[in-house]
C-alpha cells in the first residue's frame, strides 16, 4: 500500500462524503486527503483478484464514481457577466454551455452567473480579488462518474437528458439527480461530474453507488478521473 501522506501532518479538511472502499494510493493536497485509487482498480489487485504478482491484470473501464470534492471551484455573479472575462476565461454565450480551458472549465448558468470548476492536474489559481467571486469548495459536494457504462448508470439516479444527441458537449444541466438540486456537466459519453449542496454528500454517494450497483458502478480514486478529462476537448 502507497501512502503519498505517509509522515506528514493529518488532514483538517474532511470531504462531505466516503465510499466505505480501501485506498491503495493516497495524497495529502492542501489539507485533504485525496484517494489516488482504491483496491481493485487500475491494475491493483483487489479482493477477487487472485495473486497480487500477476502481470495480465488490466484497467477497469468503469462505471466508477470519484470524489472531487477537494477540487476548488467558485462563483461567479454580474450583470453583465456575458461581456466579462472571469480569471481571463471566455464567458460562453448560450446559457447551459460549457467551455473547457486547459484546467479549468466555466459552465454559463444563467444570465448574470457562471461556475468556474478546477478540474486539471496543475495547481489551482488563487481567488481575484474581484468582488463578484466566491469560493464555493467547502460548500459544496463535488463527483465525477467515469469510465464505461456511465450512461446507463446514470439512467437509474435521474430522468433529466444528460446526454441529448441535440445538445454539444460539454454541456450544463441543472437539476434534480436522487432528488437532490444537481449541476451536472456532461463533459464526454463517459465522464459527467456534478456537484450539490455539501449536507446531501454522504446520503447521495451511498444512494448512487447503491442504485448504480446494477451497472457495476464502484469506487474510483482521482487518477481514473485525470486520465478520463485529459481527453475532453479543450475549446480556445
Amino acid at each position: 500500500m502507497t501512502h503519498h501522506s505517509s509522515g506528514g501532518p493529518r488532514a483538517f479538511r474532511r470531504s462531505p462524503c466516503s465510499f466505505g472502499a480501501k485506498p491503495v494510493e493516497t495524497e495529502l493536497r492542501d489539507g485533504w486527503n485525496v484517494v489516488l485509487r482504491y483496491e481493485g482498480e487500475d491494475g491493483h489487485p483487489g479482493r477477487e483478484d487472485g495473486d497480487p504478482g500477476r502481470e495480465d491484470r488490466h484497467p477497469d473501464p468503469g462505471p466508477r464514481l470519484v470524489d472531487l470534492s477537494h477540487r476548488r471551484r467558485w462563483d461567479f455573479q454580474d450583470s453583465g457577466v456575458g461581456g466579462l472575462r472571469p480569471m481571463g476565461l471566455p464567458v460562453p454565450e448560450g446559457f447551459g454551455e460549457v467551455g473547457v480551458h486547459e484546467g479549468l472549465v466555466i459552465n454559463r448558468m444563467n444570465g448574470t452567473q457562471v461556475a468556474i470548476w478546477h478540474l486539471g492536474t496543475g495547481p489551482p489559481p488563487d481567488t481575484p480579488p474581484d468582488t463578484g467571486f466566491t469560493e464555493v469548495t467547502d460548500g459544496h459536494c463535488m463527483l465525477a462518474f467515469v469510465g464505461s457504462g456511465v450512461q446507463e448508470v446514470l439512467e437509474h439516479l435521474t430522468s433529466l437528458d444528460l446526454f441529448d444527441p441535440a445538445r454539444n458537449m460539454p454541456f450544463l444541466t441543472q437539476g434534480p439527480v436522487l432528488h437532490v438540486p444537481c449541476q451536472v456537466v456532461t463533459l464526454a459519453p463517459d465522464l459527467v461530474v456534478m456537484t450539490l449542496a455539501r449536507g446531501y454528500g454522504e446520503t447521495f454517494a451511498e444512494a448512487a453507488l447503491a442504485s448504480g450497483a446494477i451497472e457495476g458502478l464502484a469506487p474510483g480514486g482521482e487518477a481514473g478521473f485525470n486520465t478520463a478529462f485529459s481527453e475532453v476537448k479543450r475549446f480556445s
